[in-house]
């Protein structure tokens, strides 16, 4: 499959001058290479790195944006997974885990400074595959008391114990979010 990204890799590695004239560059421009070479595209075990390895990475921004307010951000394996296999299946790469980072986050960068009660924005892989918003700690929840309730329960479990709040940008701005009772117990939100 020709356009597969692995399989376009492999074909220009193998790239010569004359490659390069058949298409459409001068002789004479090619013959100035000494040396052709050629990227790999990056599968998600190395977007996962670009996100997290850098001095300046994606996640270390985000932490630092949402530290201006005081409040921590916590991404999961998982979610950061789940951005990656989103930006290597839109075959944009490094370049487009931002956007796709930034379309996540949006609605709790409105949120959080506007709620000082607001400690901690937690991403996980639900979140990242736009399930439901990310998970925003409120009051004196703590991001080390979350993670250590989170891992054990299953979401729902933690949702009927009143363990998690999900807060959507309707119901933040006043346009309904009046919690009801689901068929099996649990608090639903349903937004008018």
């Amino acid at each position: 499959d020709l356009k597969d990204q692995k399989t376009m890799s492999g074909f220009f590695e193998k790239t010569v001058p004359q490659d390069l004239n058949s298409y459409g560059l001068i002789p004479e421009f090619t013959g100035r290479f000494p040396v052709i070479s050629s990227t790999k595209s990056l599968d998600e075990e190395a977007l996962v790195r670009v996100m997290t390895e850098p001095k300046n990475s994606l996640i270390k921004q985000y932490s630092y944006l949402f530290q201006l307010n005081s409040i921590d951000f916590h991404v999961t394996e998982g979610g950061l997974r789940e951005i990656a296999k989103t930006a290597h299946s839109r075959g944009t790469g490094a370049r487009g885990l931002r956007a796709i980072t930034e379309q996540l986050l949006m609605e709790s960068f409105y949120i959080a400074p506007s709620d000082d009660d607001i400690n901690c924005v937690f991403l996980d892989g639900a979140a990242a595959r736009g399930e439901r918003p990310p998970v925003v700690l409120k009051g004196d929840k703590k991001l080390e008391d979350f993670l250590g309730e989170w891992k054990g329960e299953e979401e729902d479990i933690a949702l009927e114990a009143g363990k998690v709040e999900f807060v959507s940008l309707e119901e933040f701005a006043g346009f309904g979010g009046k919690e009801e009772e689901g068929e099996e117990g649990k608090g639903e939100r349903k937004v008018a």
